[in-house]
């Protein structure tokens, strides 16, 4: 608990610079046509990795710095505490859509479905091509039996990236349960 107070206490007390939203790099826009255009997952692998590292790009030397310490508490298993810190980038940084899918990935995690997709929904505003975030909230609409709103966001999901596998079968195993086998 002493790290997190030291942390957001040394967040609080610098200087943002102002925000730059990672998400309007203009590198993305090539980046996601040719994910679009690609064929199989090998092929979008190293496009999805330039994809992640722009959107994680700091967007001011805090939010990399809680980002950083928000991501080795994650992996460490802390959830709560990650939570903390990724809550306050986008307090610092309200623009930084991957903070918000962070926090969404987060609060899925602890069973809060209604944060989640709030956080989800803020995503996607910031970054309406955020296929995870779509693929994240397809998975939590079907977990709530929303199946409709379920193949919708996974679909979004695939048009942008048309080689999430996972969102592939989930996107047909829905559609032959809303639309039933054609003939």
């Amino acid at each position: 608990m002493a790290m997190i107070r030291s942390l957001l206490a040394f967040a609080l007390g610098l200087a943002l610079l102002p925000a730059q939203a990672a998400q309007d790099d203009p590198r993305l826009d090539d980046l996601f046509a040719a994910l679009a255009k690609a064929k199989d997952a090998a092929m979008a692998a190293p496009i999805e990795e330039e994809i992640w590292t722009i959107w994680a790009e700091s967007q001011s030397p805090t939010a990399a710095l809680l980002t950083e310490r928000g991501t080795l508490l994650f992996d460490a298993g802390d959830i709560d505490r990650a939570l903390t810190l990724f809550q306050t980038i986008t307090s610092l940084s309200p623009d930084f859509a991957e903070a918000w899918h962070r926090v969404a990935a987060l609060e899925n995690i602890r069973g809060e479905t209604a944060a989640a997709i709030a956080a989800l929904k803020r995503t996607l505003e910031l970054e309406p091509r955020h296929y995870a975030a779509l693929a994240a909230l397809g998975g939590i609409m079907e977990s709530l039996g929303d199946d409709k709103a379920a193949l919708a966001a996974y679909t979004a999901a695939l048009e942008i990236n048309p080689t999430l596998e996972e969102a592939q079968q989930q996107a047909k195993t829905l559609r032959r349960k809303i639309e039933g086998d054609r003939i």
